[in-house]
């Protein structure tokens, strides 16, 4: 009976370190992000964060009131259409990060660790680095959520609902169109008494806060084991792939080929790389006649790399 109890315990304690506390440190990464680069700079960012932070802005109420107001409809919709685990799952680190959004406001001179405001170049400045640092660190809590459950909630929620129904709507394209209805909103929520270019300022602070959330999110997903994989036809593998393997001290395997153009059989050698023996090989391919590369970059590489 204790060892049976025992092993329950154990799944459960793994399911909370794979699934639920990613969620959860999500959760915080994006209240993080909207509370101290986000809000002070004055733009949306886009999604189900970018609604909440405008009608921060133009009600004076909380934007983790509003996530939390946008996440429970969410949840039913998920909760139907999509599955009872990707429901609980991507809406908890909403509400997650609608406790920590609302938590802070009752924390003594918190303010103080908000990025933003100014005048003039000083605003600028600090509007792209806060767009800059609030898109690295909401790519993080995407990239988390990606990972751990496979969709990022919000109005990705929305968008498979959508997808189930006319298939010929990408997902990835509906999402981007949520993100511009709610980027090109703020043209007509900021600085209203200001001129033309004051309106535009929040809109291109969200598309840069987009972009540099996207590419770390990408990053993250992908790996930082990026590296480079070179295929190479040639006449002479042997002496070729010896010297790729003695000087990158990395493995090669080879592939029987044709040509089918002569319907000659030659062989082709198949080597991953790093980015900075790029130029080293293609140097040790130019020694050798009648070869021909090429190379593709490849992503979060697995396995034995080194030779």
């Amino acid at each position: 009976m204790k060892e049976r109890t025992k092993k329950i315990w154990g799944r459960v304690y793994a399911e909370f370190i794979s699934s639920v506390l990613p969620v959860l440190i999500s959760g915080v990464i994006r209240a993080f992000a909207i509370y101290m680069f986000v809000t002070p700079n004055e733009f949306a960012p886009g999604g189900t964060n970018g609604l909440a932070v405008l009608l921060e802005y133009i009600t004076g109420w909380n934007a983790g009131i509003f996530l939390l107001i946008i996440s429970v409809p969410l949840f039913f919709v998920a909760f139907f259409c999509l599955g009872k685990k990707e429901a609980v799952v991507s809406t908890m680190s909403f509400v997650v990060s609608s406790g920590v959004l609302m938590g802070v406001k009752l924390i003594p001179h918190i303010e103080i660790l908000q990025y933003g405001g100014g005048e003039g170049i000083d605003k600028i400045v600090h509007g792209l680095f806060g767009a800059t640092a609030g898109g690295i660190f909401l790519g993080i809590a995407l990239a988390i959520m990606l990972k751990c459950c496979g969709t990022s909630g919000g109005t990705t929620i929305i968008a498979l609902v959508i997808n189930k129904k006319f298939r010929n709507l990408s997902v990835s394209m509906l999402t981007s169109a949520f993100d511009a209805i709610v980027v090109f909103a703020s043209f007509f929520v900021y600085n209203q008494n200001g001129t033309f270019t004051d309106k535009l300022d929040p809109v291109l602070l969200a598309l840069v806060s987009l972009v540099v959330t996207s590419k770390m999110c990408d990053i993250i997903i992908q790996g930082f084991k990026t590296a480079y994989k070179f295929e190479i036809v040639t006449n002479d593998p042997e002496a070729l792939a010896s010297e790729i393997m003695e000087k990158l001290r990395h493995g090669v395997t080879k592939i029987s080929a044709e040509g089918m153009y002569k319907h000659e059989g030659r062989s082709m050698l198949v080597c991953i790389i790093r980015k900075r023996q790029i130029a080293e090989l293609q140097r040790i391919i130019k020694k050798y006649p009648d070869t021909f590369a090429y190379f593709s970059s490849t992503s979060e590489v697995f396995g034995k790399f080194v030779k």
